[in-house]
């Protein structure tokens, strides 16, 4: 491919290295501006980051088009012979054009926004940044903690793997919390344990939920109207049972809300055990003073 090269090409990647340093620039002063703005205001955290993404998008959608603009003359008159390379890279960047379809998917079907908990794939966080090649999530790890790293997943994700929502629903969610039960346990006396524990640790948000709930599975058709905390059991084993406690909570404070329910659960097994041995003991002191008295 022979190219002629003259004054216009010269002219062409001036402007080119001046458009790109202005979106560079645009998108730093983007940054600082948000920045400076969370800080005085940090109750709209996530609007202002929002609009930060939603800027910095822009802006390179504006760069992008004013280069196209600049070469558009060079590309139609390279256009043929580039038609070989173009078929090489599409074989090749078979990852990358999957990207860009993922990326179209996500702004078509909108299966998640910024700041909503998600998981793709092995992957859960929070959604922090999207751009045409990745989805960038604060990682959430086990008992729903974040773990302080962030994880790139590739666009094409979306097109093979299942992506569950946890803040689609709205302000509140129903979340499931597992309990491994000792052996010989009453499931009656569980259930009623959790259950009173549960409405007590929901009862400062359970009317908001209920309201919440309703609103979004009538928008979606579905049956929400089973909110209240209910208690189901799972056979993991022969002699093992772990109890299923589902209840509302808001999605911010899933992890807080249910170690409010282990703590008190345990708490309250602790003392029904201390009690049931302070009465065994009790009883058996009679029986021992008349034997001995027997004797």
């Amino acid at each position: 491919m022979n190219l002629p090269f003259n004054d216009s090409y010269l002219l062409h990647i001036g402007l080119s290295a001046g458009i790109v340093l202005a979106g560079m620039l645009a998108v730093k002063f983007i940054n600082r501006f948000f920045q400076a703005r969370q800080q005085g205001d940090k109750d709209n955290r996530g609007s202002y980051r929002t609009w930060t993404v939603a800027s910095r998008n822009v802006v390179g959608a504006v760069v992008f088009l004013l280069l196209l603009g600049i070469w558009v003359s060079e590309l139609k008159s390279v256009a043929i012979s580039l038609t070989a390379f173009a078929v090489a890279l599409v074989i090749g960047g078979k990852e990358l054009v999957m990207c860009f379809l993922g990326a179209f998917l996500r702004m078509m079907a909108r299966p998640f926004q910024l700041g909503d908990i998600v998981e793709i794939g092995p992957y859960s966080g929070e959604v922090a940044d999207m751009d045409a090649l990745t989805t960038t999530l604060v990682e959430i790890a086990g008992a729903r903690q974040f773990t302080g790293s962030t994880v790139q997943i590739p666009n094409s994700m979306l097109l093979t793997s299942a992506v569950r929502n946890h803040s689609q629903s709205g302000k509140y969610t129903l979340e499931t919390l597992r309990i491994p039960l000792p052996e010989k346990s009453d499931p009656d006396r569980v259930e009623a344990t959790l259950i009173g524990i549960t409405e007590q640790v929901c009862a400062p948000f359970l009317d908001e939920a209920r309201h919440s709930l309703q609103e979004y599975g009538g928008t979606r058709f579905l049956d929400l109207s089973q909110f209240e905390p209910r208690v189901m059991f799972e056979a993991m084993a022969a002699d093992r049972l772990d109890v299923l406690v589902r209840f509302p909570v808001p999605v911010a404070s899933r992890l807080s809300v249910g170690q409010q329910i282990l703590r008190r659960y345990h708490l309250q097994r602790i003392a029904e055990a201390a009690a049931q041995a302070a009465s065994g003991a009790a009883g058996a002191s009679p029986q021992q003073a008349g034997a001995a008295s027997a004797s």
